[in-house]
């Protein structure tokens, strides 16, 4: 890859302070991206809840004669579930029928309560608001892999923007909708929206950060997370006597922030810098500049210095660059009266090849970036599968649903706390092991409790204590995960990367909402499912390199470098371990 363009944009930052009033302001409007996907997601546990019901009574005997039965016969009803049991006595002679709820449903709660309720989605119609979320899930997974692809190719902002009004239309027309399936049409866009949304604000948020202090921008967007999700608790208690379009609305609120969001929010620096931008670029340091009051000229400087020594380096066709991390003062006068007024038609960057645009089918061509994509894909999918299995049955659990749910919510809490100060100490792909390993050990553990002493007192404390365990490892693994994944892809190919493994974790996603059903069947059952894959996921992470204190990969180049340097160390140890060998056949 020859000429490409990689900027040690970290510089510029610096000089510009990179923890300034403008990356606050910014940071602030990339984590509301949160709330806005937190809450569509888990809103179903609420919307979708399902009471306690049964069949209506009928309004009087007379009403069986539709049904061929003559009520004079009629000796009992008995009201079921799903089913009237029809008794009859004919001349001595007793019989029983099965008729579905002809005069509909009776509740525990008011019809409005959810939209099982209020469109009757029980017994044969059962499985239709899982299905609505099924459909999200698909969103998502159609968002992640067009929307991002998008982003990396005209921009982070324009397709933020767009997913952002997307959702607060979508949002707005399911409070009013009155139907399932016009329901399930809009939950599918929402998905599909609030992925691209996600992901690009995200994508903006981890670029706008320098290498020391990307670990804990990853941990502030899982701390946004999770008070969304414990926010959505009160939220629903508060409203639970309230139709569900009412509680609907209002979780819209979060999203009018998006109404300003073309006028507040700024396009990625390091996107500009790498798609030749750099009047936007230059733009963009100015208003940093301004806002953090820091000096625009010094900050240009080191710019055009950069972009100085990319220029000399694609002219030796040099694949990777190591760039001078300072000038002296009067070299950067000279760079600055060199550079800052070009001749007309040409740009700074003249000489230089374009820079590549990648798409998701990229990833396929290079062996260095489809190994860890499928190594990751794997383990996103195990993280979504156990992360939502354990939330989304948090409803049917015995005891107060809003309890339940806050319970789980909570513990994300001290997860975040973890991966915050275990990052650095401890390395990405470390970490992962450790999380992946716990979380699986736990697991298992617990639907073994459940299995062997689930019935008695002990048994049942035990497995909720190593369940909220499994959950506190899964959520840390998911933080964990969100900042490693950015600093393995070079950055026109970051976001196709981030989205087509958000994309393929929803196939995790999609299969959670069964764990439910096969608890029912077997009742460790989602536990070793959910126990085993986050081994298997632990082990994987051996074939990822190890990203801590590296700067974030521009180009491809880069990520073969990568890889031939832990060949290289690799190898080394081998010829170590031979000669070691060979010298004590000598001394024998």
């Amino acid at each position: 890859m020859d000429g490409e363009l990689t900027v040690e944009l970290d510089k510029v930052l610096y000089v510009t302070g990179n923890r300034g009033p403008y990356q606050i302001k910014q940071s602030i409007i990339c984590l509301l991206a949160c709330y806005t996907i937190a809450i569509p997601i888990l809103s179903i546990v609420f919307i979708g809840y399902v009471p306690k019901h049964r069949c209506a009574s009928l309004p009087n005997v007379t009403f069986l004669e539709d049904f061929g039965i003559n009520p004079d016969h009629v000796v009992d009803v008995n009201i079921g579930q799903c089913s009237l049991g029809i008794t009859t006595n004919v001349s001595g002679n007793a019989s029983h029928v099965e008729l579905p709820c002809v005069n509909g449903f009776h509740y525990d709660v008011a019809r409005e309560t959810s939209i099982v309720s209020e469109w009757d989605l029980v017994c044969d119609r059962a499985g239709l608001a899982e299905l609505s979320q099924t459909m999200l899930m698909l969103g998502q997974c159609i968002g992640g892999c067009a929307f991002t692809s998008l982003a990396d190719r005209y921009g982070r902002k324009p397709i933020n923007v767009a997913c952002q009004l997307t959702m607060i239309v979508a949002s707005i027309g399911l409070a009013f909708i009155n139907n399932i399936g016009g329901f399930t049409a809009l939950r599918f866009i929402i998905g599909a929206a609030q992925e691209g949304l996600g992901l690009t604000a995200y994508s903006i948020f981890v670029e706008m950060c320098t290498t020391n202090i990307r670990p804990m921008a990853g941990c502030s967007g899982g701390l946004a997370w999770t008070s969304s999700v414990i926010l959505l608790a009160p939220l629903a208690y508060v409203m639970q006597y309230y139709s569900w379009r009412y509680f609907q609305l209002a979780t819209v609120a979060e999203h009018i922030y998006g109404l300003a969001t073309y006028w507040i929010f700024d396009e990625s620096l390091r996107w500009l810098v790498a798609n030749n931008r750099i009047d936007r670029a230059e733009a963009t340091i100015k208003k940093i500049c301004k806002a953090n009051k820091t000096d625009f000229e010094k900050a240009k400087a080191v710019l055009y210095e950069q972009i100085l020594e990319c220029k000399r380096a694609a002219t030796k066709r040099k694949q990777h660059l190591e760039l001078v991390p300072t000038t002296a003062k009067d070299e950067q006068a000279n760079l600055l009266e060199k550079y800052s007024n070009p001749p007309a038609g040409e740009t700074v960057l003249s000489g230089m090849a374009e820079p590549e645009k990648y798409t998701i089918l990229d990833i396929l061509k290079h062996r260095d970036i489809l190994k860890i994509t499928i190594a990751l894909s794997f383990i996103w999918a195990v993280n979504s599968l156990t992360y939502y299995g354990i939330f989304l049955t948090s409803s049917s659990m015995s005891g107060n649903r809003f309890l339940n749910y806050f319970l789980y919510a909570l513990v994300e809490i001290p997860s975040m706390i973890c991966v915050f100060f275990s990052l650095k100490r401890i390395g990405r792909r470390t970490l992962g092991v450790l999380l992946h390993a716990l979380s699986g050990s736990t697991l298992i553990i617990a639907v073994t409790l459940l299995a062997t002493i689930g019935t008695t007192s002990a048994g049942s404390i035990g497995s909720v204590v190593f369940s909220l365990v499994g959950k506190f490892a899964i959520t840390a693994s998911y933080n964990c995960l969100f900042v490693f994944t950015p600093e393995l892809f070079p950055t026109n190919m970051r976001n196709a990367g981030i989205g087509l493994l958000s994309a393929v974790s929803r196939i995790g996603g999609i299969l959670s909402p069964f764990s439910a059903t096969l608890s029912q069947v077997v009742i460790w059952g989602p536990g070793v499912v959910f126990g085993s894959c986050c081994v298997l996921a632990s082990m994987l992470f051996f074939l990822l390199p190890e990203t801590r204190g590296r700067e974030l990969p521009t180009t491809i180049a880069e990520m073969r470098e990568w890889s031939q340097q832990k060949r290289k160390v690799s190898e080394s140890k081998q010829k170590g371990q031979v000669s070691e060998i060979c010298l004590e056949k000598i001394k024998q």
